[in-house]
């Protein structure tokens, strides 16, 4: 389904929801606002791009001064319809995986919550596996000029077209939830120099968390399942030809359906002026070789009036398994291809960054960051030409302007 279907589909629903609720229809009231992030960053590393995530097609270059990782625009409306019934709608427009800033549907839902414990969503989700699910690309929301690369930057089909459903108790001092959702999956990357994408796959995926005034902890699970995957295709007809046993088992392994799965722990205290954030993830993917990996990260911040100095880290190994070949001299252009896609996702990066945010007025935020960055093997770090890049290290220097409205 198209945004602009989907769209159609959810004020349709939105508007029957009024009519089928035993409330008196009522007319909805409407809230319109937005947000936004004006960014500029700085490095030297020749021939390396720095990218916040995955889907970009394009980030911050060597020895240039670069707007295109953090700027982005988001509008968002939302209606009550009556106590039960409402509807959201939000669309960003951010560096996409086809190098353009053509806005895409984030939100697109009708909720529909007959008691204060029950809640059921339908229509454009994200998939609930942060701290900040509802918020990612709200800048404005996080202490940081961004979220870390190494956790965020990775998983980045979070959206799908479905439903979730999510029920509350108290608990405790605080109140527990848990949401279970699913649907098809949205979202993309841009890796060697082109944009992938999996109309075909599907996303399910279930949370729980428990919060209070001062601490939130939330253990999340996703898994987005592609069946339609042909992209190594040709490399699985080369190896069936080689004769050798190794090379036909290899191409054996090689199939066109496979998983992405995300498991992770988080955590959020906030007490007085000190706030702390950690996530711990585990992250697998079955598409061969399969690989597999932790990535992890740490926001800590100190608020002194209207600013907030901050320390962050992250990190990330994601690893093939061992699919060690060897082929004979006359495929030595086919053991080039098999080499490289085995160690096409490998990633060993590691962050440390310091910064200052200042709340300068209400609804706005100015962040100043200097991050380190160390990657023996990265994809998202790229080369002009959309290759992964290797044994890289930069400093990166961030000024944002971060607003809601």
């Amino acid at each position: 389904m198209t945004s602009t279907r989907l769209l159609i589909a959810l004020l349709a629903i939105g508007a029957s929801s009024v009519a089928l609720a035993d409330d008196p229809a009522t007319e909805p009231l409407w809230h319109f606002g937005g947000f936004g992030t004006l960014g500029a960053g700085y490095h030297s590393q020749e021939d390396v791009v720095y990218r916040r995530d995955l889907e970009q097609a394009g980030g911050i270059e060597g020895d240039k001064l670069g707007f295109r990782l953090d700027t982005r625009i988001g509008l968002q409306a939302s209606a009550n319809f009556n106590p039960r019934w409402s509807t959201t709608i939000q669309a960003v427009s951010r560096l996409n995986s086809e190098g353009n800033w053509a806005p895409m549907l984030s939100w697109g839902l009708v909720r529909y919550a007959p008691t204060d414990w029950l809640e059921l969503r339908a229509g454009r989700l994200g998939a609930d596996i942060y701290l900040e699910g509802d918020s990612r690309h709200v800048g404005y929301a996080y202490t940081a000029a961004r979220p870390p690369t190494e956790v965020y930057g990775v998983v980045t089909q979070d959206r799908f077209d479905g439903a979730d459903l999510t029920l509350r108790t108290p608990i405790g001092d605080g109140l527990g939830s848990v949401k279970v959702y699913g649907g098809q999956s949205r979202g993309d990357f841009y890796l060697y120099g082109q944009r992938v994408t999996q109309d075909d796959a599907t996303t399910v995926g279930a949370t729980i968390e428990w919060a209070n005034d001062t601490l939130t902890l939330k253990a999340a699970w996703a898994d987005i399942h592609a069946r339609g995957d042909r992209s190594l295709v040709e490399l699985r007809d080369a190896l069936a030809s080689v004769p050798l046993a190794q090379a036909q088992l290899r191409a054996s392994q090689i199939q066109t359906s496979h998983h992405i799965t995300f498991a992770g722990l988080s955590a959020r205290y906030e007490n007085g002026p000190w706030s702390l954030q950690g996530i711990l993830a585990r992250e697998t993917f079955s598409q061969f070789p399969r690989y597999s990996g932790w990535g992890s990260s740490v926001v800590a911040g100190y608020r002194i009036g209207a600013w907030k100095p901050y320390l962050t880290w992250g990190r990330i190994s994601f690893e093939p398994d061992d699919s060690a070949l060897t082929l004979p001299a006359p495929a030595a252009a086919l053991q080039v291809v098999y080499d490289r896609v085995v160690n096409r996702l490998t990633m060993n990066q590691r962050t440390f960054g310091a910064g200052v945010r200042y709340d300068f007025a209400t609804d706005y935020a100015l962040k100043v960051q200097i991050e380190k960055i160390n990657a023996s093997s990265s994809s998202i770090l790229i080369t002009p030409s959309g290759l992964p890049v290797r044994d890289a290290s930069l400093t990166l220097f961030t000024v944002v302007l971060d607003f809601v409205f």
